[in-house]
Formats: C-alpha cells, structure tokens, sequence
C-alpha cells in the first residue's frame, strides 16, 4: 500500500512539473511597441539648411515644427479626411498597416523591435509612393510615456516638401537644389 501511494504521489509530482513547464514555454514576450499610433508631434533637433533664391541659404532652425510635413510623408498614402484620423498599426506578427480610423487598411511594410528604445520601420513603395523602394525609418531614444511613444529619427524628405515648408517665409527653393534633404527630428506618437 506505501509502495502505491509512494507511486502515485511521484506521477503527480512529475505531471505538476510538466504542466508548469509547458505553461512557461507559452509565455511569450510581447513587444511593449505593438499598437496604433497616430503622429501628434514632430520637430525639427537640428537646424535644416536649404538654398534658396532669395537668399544663399536659409537655416529652418531647431525646434521647428514640422508635424503636418511628417504626417504627409508618412501617411500620405492613406486617405484620411484629418492626419489625426491616420494611423500606423504595428501588429504582432511585426507587420506594419497604415490606415484611417481603421478602415482598408494598407499593408506599408514590416516593422522590427531593435532595442526597448528603439525600433525600425521598414516602409514599403506602396506606404512611400515618391519612393520605388520605400524607406527605413529608425526611431531611437523611444520613452514610453501615458499617451504613447516619443522618440528621434532622420527621414528623407523631397525637394516639394522642403519648398512648401519655406512658403511660410515667403522664400522659393533654388532649382538647382538636391531632390532629398534629411531632415533630424523628434516625433511623438500618440496610443489610439
């Protein structure tokens, strides 16, 4: 009877460990950055210096806001009535959407966690339509904060772009300028 007993508690014990361990292998870690996101902020960390016809050069200065330029760039390829109805969807298969409130959601690429502050997202011709390869946009430096995610990037912007954003200086870009400029700055992305 001992022997039994003795028997029956050594089965119990290696099942309770098997369970245990089988429910640990379950428990993945999820990315602290899947979500949608809609882009709130971005400004310029260092000064953007353009030719123009008025002048040699013309220094946009740091701390420049640029955030309807960025939401163009980046979610231009949505059809949104607002760029704050437009939102990138990071998803936990690290594929990338973008979309407008949801809604016919385009597949604008994948998107990889590098470090807990940093991440890349690998945007596709069809997120990028003035660019046949897309881009790689690298956000470092990210806090997570109450609303969503901060962080700095560097993204290529066309010479249209750059000499829209002069007009509020009532300057023209010089035609001989380069077709891309890169501009450096923060952006912040607020949790849908």
């Amino acid at each position: 009877m001992k022997t039994m007993n003795f028997n029956l508690l050594v089965i119990l014990l290696a099942l309770s460990v098997s369970v245990t361990s089988c429910k640990n292998d379950d428990d993945e870690d999820v990315s602290q950055f899947i979500g949608d996101y809609v882009i709130i902020k971005a400004q310029l960390t260092e000064a953007l210096v353009v030719p123009t016809n008025e002048m040699e050069s013309f220094s946009v200065p740091v701390g420049t806001p640029i955030t309807p330029a960025i939401q163009s760039a980046l979610l231009g390829a949505v059809n949104c009535s607002s760029a704050d109805k437009s939102y990138v969807e990071l998803r936990e298969d690290f594929s990338m959407y973008l979309s407008c409130e949801g809604l016919n959601p385009l597949d604008a690429g994948t998107w990889e966690e590098v470090s807990a502050t940093s991440l890349k997202l690998n945007m596709n011709s069809a997120a990028i339509p003035s660019s046949p390869t897309g881009i790689v946009l690298t956000v470092t430096d990210i806090v997570k904060n109450a609303t969503g995610l901060v962080g700095k990037t560097t993204v290529p912007l066309p010479k249209a772009m750059i000499a829209s954003m002069l007009q509020p200086f009532q300057l023209t870009l010089k035609a001989t300028a380069p077709e891309l400029f890169f501009a450096k700055f923060s952006i912040e992305f607020k949790a849908k």
